[in-house]
């Protein structure tokens, strides 16, 4: 079947770039069962469509010119055009029926208004060039076209990149939970307040905020924002560290600790009333103190070891989760034009995910996928 352009994926970039392209003439070809499936899961399952607060910042490269062509405010109105009604959340942006469904709802009637042809359940095994053509090999049926847009995720495109010399850095899971020596004692337990530092050994970044503990590493939103620091390098190796009390120096944990031995409790419940038992527990044992004894016969190096423990509980980091909600990597932004085209081989297009772009969690890939999915759309006539 040939059209004159054909969108791979329908997720949000290439949902977006369905809906605003003017070509009468093309189809969209997804594995999912259903267009912008993948935005049930996004924002715990309430969609966070984007964020109030949009800087270069927040990303791993600059995208201000692009931006500039398909602003927040023009996403804000896009969606309210399709009927949707949102709600602000500490700058986040959702529907108002905080249900990621009703996002998908109205786009899939927008492609049933427009009668936009989409392939559902059909897995895109190859693609090649010839002949100013593309061919497009799917398990179910083969595609050809004039024009075609990779809306789809990286991993699934690197053979046809490698093969037309498009140049891209290595796809890499981000926005994760960061797998880490044994947490298995810990599973569960959150701490509402911490302050989450990851190290590759020569740099380092930290975030604060609620801190998850899994069996066997940390999950979170600062893990996620912070998976980002390893994903970017491709490398999940390292140490994090994790401050239970951001808000105290050691010197001031030091005092606290000391005037708590006068409770006089038996060394297993002395943090009781500070942290969750299964955390103390945990604190306790990187020190090694003898259980059988009570708080009251702590001496100053063990309050000082304790509270060295409290500032900076220290994990190897081994790898990350198959949680991601984005990949970091994909085609370098200076290797396509103002468009989002393809340098090297004309009619050839790249919107979402598999760009070089990747932000931090609260609606921020979001953006990126409806800004770049409206600037392709539109250069398709």
């Amino acid at each position: 079947m040939f059209y004159d352009t054909i969108i791979i994926g329908a997720g949000a970039s290439g949902c977006m770039c369905a809906l605003m392209t003017k070509n009468k003439n093309f189809a969209v070809i997804d594995k999912a069962n259903k267009v912008a499936k993948k935005l049930l899961v996004t924002g715990n399952g309430r969609c966070n469509l984007t964020n109030l607060d949009i800087e270069d910042k927040f990303y791993n490269t600059q995208i201000k010119k692009y931006l500039d062509k398909f602003s927040l405010n023009d996403t804000l109105e896009f969606f309210k055009s399709l009927g949707l009604v949102l709600s602000y959340e500490e700058g986040r942006v959702y529907p108002l029926s905080n249900s990621a469904k009703s996002v998908v709802y109205v786009i899939d009637n927008q492609f049933a208004k427009k009668q936009i042809t989409v392939y559902l359940e059909h897995t895109v095994t190859k693609i090649e060039h010839k002949n100013n053509v593309f061919y497009i090999q799917t398990d179910k049926n083969d595609f050809s076209c004039r024009r075609l847009v990779v809306a789809s995720g990286g991993n699934s495109v690197v053979d046809f990149l490698k093969e037309n010399n498009i140049k891209f850095r290595d796809f890499c899971p981000s926005l994760c939970s960061i797998k880490t020596g044994s947490t298995r004692n810990l599973a569960n337990v959150r701490v509402h307040d911490a302050l989450l530092t990851v190290s590759d050994g020569v740099e380092s970044k930290s975030e604060r905020g609620e801190v998850l503990f899994k069996e066997s590493g940390i999950s979170g939103i600062v893990a996620f924002n912070l998976s980002s620091f390893y994903a970017r390098n491709n490398n999940f190796n390292g140490r994090l560290y994790i401050d239970l009390l951001p808000d105290m120096s050691e010197k001031e944990v030091f005092n606290l600790l000391t005037d708590r031995k006068t409770l006089c409790l038996p060394i297993p419940q002395f943090f009781d009333g500070l942290f969750v038992r299964e955390l103390g527990y945990e604190i306790l044992n990187r020190v090694k103190i003898d259980e059988k004894r009570t708080s009251v016969k702590l001496t100053d190096n063990e309050i000082e070891s304790l509270s060295k423990v409290i500032k900076k509980l220290a994990f190897e980091v081994k790898g990350f989760y198959p949680n991601n909600q984005v990949y970091s990597g994909g085609v370098f932004l200076d290797a396509l034009d103002e468009s989002l085209q393809c340098k090297t081989l004309s009619n050839l297009f790249f919107c979402g995910e598999v760009c070089d772009v990747d932000g931090i969690c609260g609606g921020y890939n979001l953006q990126w996928a409806w800004t770049s999915g409206a600037i392709v759309g539109r250069a398709i006539e």
